[in-house]
């Protein structure tokens, strides 16, 4: 079965808005999940926090583009009262970073990928940080196997 993996909103907004030096791992994790490697997911909650910061930055237009194709790649999950909830109760010191947390635990996910690993001190779950999820072996031997294949090798 495939590793499910959560995708924050820093890591998707370093991809829409191209930020260095971080653009370029969003991009290979984003890319892993379209090629179907691992499941993507992340929540309505970010999805709604990505349109308006992309609709602030850039224009409506774009950020419903970017959302619409990020719904093509992502299953995006829901949160509820019970997140809500969990987060106000838990010793997490960000809400919606607990929130977040509470929707990855209860959909039965593995990790979580972030550059706020700050918040996540003490949790039942992987999180990383793009840079260090993409330096796991496994994830290595993705790439060896995707460039051992491209040079023909068999």
């Amino acid at each position: 079965m495939k590793e499910k993996i959560f995708i924050d909103t820093d890591v998707i907004l370093d991809l829409v808005f191209e930020r260095k030096p971080f653009f370029y791992n969003s991009q290979k994790i984003i890319s892993l999940i379209e090629k179907n490697y691992f499941i993507g997911f992340t929540s309505s909650l970010i999805l709604a926090n990505c349109y308006y910061i992309i609709s602030s930055n850039k224009n409506a237009n774009v950020a419903k583009k970017t959302i619409s194709k990020l719904r093509s790649i992502l299953t995006i999950l829901p949160f509820t009262d019970k997140e809500i909830g969990e987060s106000l109760n838990s010793n997490m010191k960000d809400f919606e970073d607990g929130i977040q947390y509470f929707i990855t635990i209860n959909n039965g996910l593995d990790t979580i990928i972030t550059r706020n690993i700050s918040d996540y001190k003490n949790v039942d779950i992987n999180v990383f940080m793009p840079n260090d999820f993409l330096n796991l072996e496994k994830i290595k031997k993705i790439f060896d196997f995707k460039q051992h294949n491209k040079s023909g090798k068999k």
